[in-house]
């Protein structure tokens, strides 16, 4: 039996990083890989999400309003949130001894498989290049250093530099790609042509992920709002989306006011009467559990993540801007054809994984 470890954003207190790495380790399960997700602790990673944070009580030593808003405030709900995420890694993903350096990396796996997430963005990781993420670590003879469904943006690529993703790419046995964006450009800087393949979350359908569901934590219909960019995440627009709900007879729920863990933030999902978000995962999960749902256009660049899978998945419907809201209904998307669309591209990617 082949041994497989996963290298990914799993320490990330965020609910897609954490489903994603969970659902690559189930589909490795079932293809009869010995799995284990390698526990590395990022740097910035583990700084960003721990709830103890000494640089904010530091400057908080001379700004006494800072410390009170950290204590009182910040880390109660830092607390909270860390506590339960650990619940889930305990409980859901095999994990390794913790590692801390590509110097430390266990020598016991048949494939290292970097990915998904963004993986290659900068941004995550304080806009330093991690050289684990980018291969560079020594593995066992025989053994191989692949990836799976690697994101990025193109400003990050460019960032990097021709050089030294030209360096990084021949480390890898294979590498595929989220987005075809994504696998674009690395081809243009790199000349190494990957696959595109789905986002782990999506190798999982909507039986897999309701095994993980409990139940609906509102009790009565509500639009779920899922904000990550400037131009939705104003005043301005929620009072145009609390127009929208008032109309429809709905309760406007916000994502970051319910769910404080990944089984919550499914749940969210799962009992929504309609999704309004600009986050691939909220993006990806209203796909699968077939939800009515609608992705806004971001400013920040990144919304190319989820536009192009709805483009692939036959869902441009779906794909709207903030001021169309006055315009948009309630009526139930056809999951027929998406639902064809999207098996040929899981098989796909389920083939991939195969043949590691």
């Amino acid at each position: 039996m082949k041994r497989v470890g996963i290298i990914t954003y799993h320490r990330a207190n965020n609910f897609g990083a954490v489903l994603q790495c969970y659902a690559l380790q189930e589909m490795l399960k079932r293809l009869d890989f010995n799995v284990k997700v390698i526990d590395y602790r990022q740097p910035f990673t583990e700084l960003i999400y721990n709830p103890i944070r000494w640089d904010i009580m530091k400057k908080g030593l001379t700004n006494p309003r800072l410390l009170v808003g950290y204590l009182f405030k910040v880390f109660p709900i830092l607390y909270k949130r860390t506590q339960v995420y650990n619940s889930f890694r305990s409980r859901f993903l095999q994990c390794s001894r913790p590692v801390k350096s590509g110097r430390e990396m266990p020598q016991c796996f048949d494939v290292y498989l970097i990915g998904s997430d963004q993986m290659w963005s900068l941004h995550p990781t304080n806009n330093i290049i991690e050289p684990v993420y980018f291969g560079e670590f020594t593995v066992p003879k025989g053994s191989s250093i692949q990836g799976y469904a690697i994101s990025s943006n193109i400003e990050s690529l460019r960032t990097i530099g021709k050089e030294y993703l030209t360096g990084s790419v021949k480390r890898f046995k294979r590498l595929s790609f989220r987005e075809e964006t994504v696998r674009d450009e690395v081809y243009q800087m790199t000349d190494m042509h990957g696959e595109v393949v789905v986002d782990p979350t999506l190798l999982l359908n909507a039986e897999d992920w309701n095994r993980l569901t409990t139940y609906n934590l509102i009790g009565e219909p509500y639009l779920l709002t899922y904000f990550l960019s400037n131009n939705t995440d104003n005043e301005a627009f929620r009072t145009k989306v609390s127009v929208f709900a008032k109309q429809n007879n709905l309760k406007v729920v916000d994502m970051f006011d319910l769910a404080y863990s990944p089984i919550a933030f499914l749940n969210a999902i799962k009992y929504a009467s309609v999704v309004f978000t600009t986050s691939f995962h909220a993006t990806a999960f209203s796909i699968i559990l077939k939800k009515k749902f609608y992705a806004f256009r971001s400013a920040n660049g990144r919304d190319i993540r989820y536009i192009n899978l709805l483009h692939n998945l036959g869902l441009d419907s779906c794909i709207v801007s903030t001021g169309d809201i006055g315009s948009l209904s309630l009526e139930d998307i056809n999951y027929a054809h998406t639902d064809l669309l999207l098996d040929a591209l899981r098989q796909h990617s389920i083939q991939y994984l195969k043949t590691l």
